[in-house]
């Protein structure tokens, strides 16, 4: 009898040690991934590890052991801390509850990059897998199966309670989370991976500013009352493209190469405003410029990460394809990909767009590393062009693909041209940001192209041309070094990162300026402004909310005097002058009962 009691206790201590400690060691691996577990203070250690808890016993109910429970619940975070490392790789960022309503757009590109699979991931993954194969181990079986079905619903309970705290201020001040959601890198930092992740789910929903309410709206817009139509006017036609990455590295500080990758561009004067466009994502999240552009919205009042066009606009909204529409325009969108990323097949018809053209509607284009070159994308508006109704103005709109991420990649029939001098040793990462260079001399050849054809045109034409984005960090940190930067301790390196050019020409008079700093949600009235378009009640109110802060994004912000603040830093006084703009913003985007459709 004795040696069987020794027996149970010498094989139930180990089984209980492996039930308490794997949940602990998971939780460690799962943040080992990009960062380390000792920055979590202890009582955000334990938080966490409550989930990691609560997640092995649903997997230990829900397959009727801790053998197989312990040894499937380890995968799990695997996976997510693999692909949040992935991500963060790629733009900087980690993974984000919305990023699920992105996934398709992330898999139609993810064959275009190369990953680098570091020795710490190796040894990791080791962990990890060392994890599930101790859990495997244990051997406590539970039955009967209507005991496990209690079990496992309770713990499910458990797990939504436990998320729901996650989003209660008691919780989150006994905790001492990290609430600042404008840094998602820092916040997972500070609170881990599981809390960090669970804890945004809250944000999924636009949250209401103080003081809203419909009539609030109302009164601050009728401050503003919309340009009244000319009669007889005939409008220019107006073309807008977003060029995909499209940037000019020099913002950093000048560096030399063989040949200058933006020639024309730069060459243009006359009848042109030129200038410096601050976006409020880099490497990535394209729709988020193209949203603050077409709307006249900000990300700065949104949660990090977010993008509108998946969580948030859901039917019929006004932006700009609307109100040109309204004027009579023929409104088109032309996205050289697929249909379906970020949902543009569905959005572009809620924002007025009357043609939407794809992928699919370009026949034999030239490509460039596999995607559809700007030159094919520019000809397509002149195609449009010349089958229109000489007495329909058109408003195209055209977001590119030729110059996507990727770089490191080789592809058959796309060389560099463009070197960077200074740098004999051709690295990967030199190569890299050598084939981006080249990439923007293609953008510039394509523009000179349009440009060349709708200089000769008798219609009025103006085209916009901007950057969604700088390239991701791999490429801009090969020109940080070159130029001896530190991303980490330079404030004017942080602000400088989300800077890309924006070109207008017009075919006719317009008054020549360079715009000293700007951003997506400013840059249609300037639009309509130079081409002396009707600016609607929102336009005026931006341009009046401009001249005290020339550039708002979900990054920074930039005062009257040139001075650039971290959004989160900014001084009160010049968020105070945000509080209308809070309110006309969430009218427009959330509160759908009681949107202000003119004056949008």
């Amino acid at each position: 009898m004795k040696a069987i009691l020794k027996y149970r206790i010498q094989k139930t201590v180990p089984n209980v040690i492996l039930l308490i400690l794997l949940p602990a060691l998971t939780l460690v691996c799962t943040e080992c991934y990009t960062h380390v577990p000792w920055d979590l203070s202890v009582p955000i250690f334990f938080l966490n590890l409550l989930f990691y808890y609560l997640l092995f016993w649903i997997c230990t109910f829900l397959f009727g052991s801790t053998g197989a429970g312990y040894a499937v619940a380890p995968l799990l975070p695997m996976l997510f801390g693999l692909i949040n490392y992935f991500v963060v790789d790629f733009r900087s960022s980690p993974v984000v509850p919305w990023d699920l309503y992105s996934l398709n757009t992330a898999m139609s590109v993810a064959g275009n990059y190369e990953y680098e699979i570091t020795a710490r991931v190796v040894f990791v993954t080791l962990g990890f897998l060392a994890i599930s194969l101790a859990g495997s181990r244990t051997g406590i079986r539970i039955k009967p199966a209507g005991r496990r079905l209690v079990c496992l619903l309770a713990m499910i309970a458990g797990m939504g309670i436990y998320v729901k705290g996650l989003g209660m201020e008691t919780v989150i001040d006994a905790a001492g989370l990290d609430t600042t959601l404008f840094t998602p890198k820092v916040l997972y930092r500070n609170n881990g991976l599981a809390v960090g992740f669970l804890g945004n789910l809250k944000y999924m929903k636009v949250e209401k500013p103080q003081g809203y309410s419909p009539q609030t709206a109302a009164e601050i817009a009728e401050e503003y009352p919309a340009e009244s139509e000319a009669g007889g006017v005939d409008f220019p036609n107006v073309i807008v493209i977003m060029n995909e990455a499209f940037s000019d590295l020099s913002v950093f500080g000048e560096f030399e190469t063989d040949y200058d990758y933006m020639p024309f561009i730069r060459s243009l004067e006359e009848n042109t405003v030129k200038g410096n466009l601050y976006v409020s994502v880099k490497g990535g999240n394209t729709a988020n410029t193209e949203y603050e552009f077409l709307t006249g919205d900000t990300m700065a009042f949104l949660p990090a990460g977010s993008v509108p066009y998946q969580q948030f606009i859901k039917g019929d909204m006004s932006s700009m394809a609307s109100c040109l529409k309204e004027l009579g325009y023929q409104t088109t969108a032309i996205h050289p990909y697929n249909a379906s990323g970020w949902a543009r097949d569905k959005v572009y018809p809620w924002l007025g767009f009357d043609t939407t053209l794809f992928k699919s509607d370009f026949e034999d284009p030239l490509l460039i590393r596999n995607y559809i070159s700007d030159y094919s994308a520019f000809s397509k508006i002149i195609e449009l062009y010349e089958a229109k109704d000489a007495k329909t103005p058109m408003f195209v709109f055209e977001v590119t693909m030729q110059n996507h991420g990727g770089y490191s990649k080789d592809v058959e029939g796309f060389e560099e041209t463009v070197h960077l001098t200074e740098l004999t040793r051709k690295t990967t990462s030199v190569r890299a940001a050598e084939k981006y260079l080249t990439l923007m001399l293609e953008t510039d050849r394509a523009f000179e192209m349009l440009f060349n054809y709708f200089q000769d045109q008798e219609e009025d034409t103006v085209i916009l041309m901007f950057g969604d984005h700088q390239p991701s960090d791999y490429i801009t940190n090969t020109i940080l070094r070159l130029l001896d930067l530190d991303r980490e301790t330079s404030e004017d390196v942080y602000f400088d990162n989300y800077i890309v050019p924006f070109v207008m020409w017009a075919n006719f008079e317009i008054e020549e300026e360079q715009v000293e700093a700007i951003s997506p949600n400013y840059l249609g009235g300037l639009l309509f402004e130079k081409a002396d378009i009707p600016l609607t009640g929102y336009q005026k109110f931006l341009q009046k909310l401009r001249a005290d802060i020339p550039a708002l994004t979900a990054n920074m912000l930039m005062t009257a005097e040139k001075e650039r603040y971290r959004y989160e830093e900014a001084p009160a006084a010049a968020t105070d002058l945000l509080n209308d703009y809070r309110i006309l913003d969430y009218n427009h985007l959330a509160d759908r009962n009681h949107c202000l459709e003119k004056f949008f």
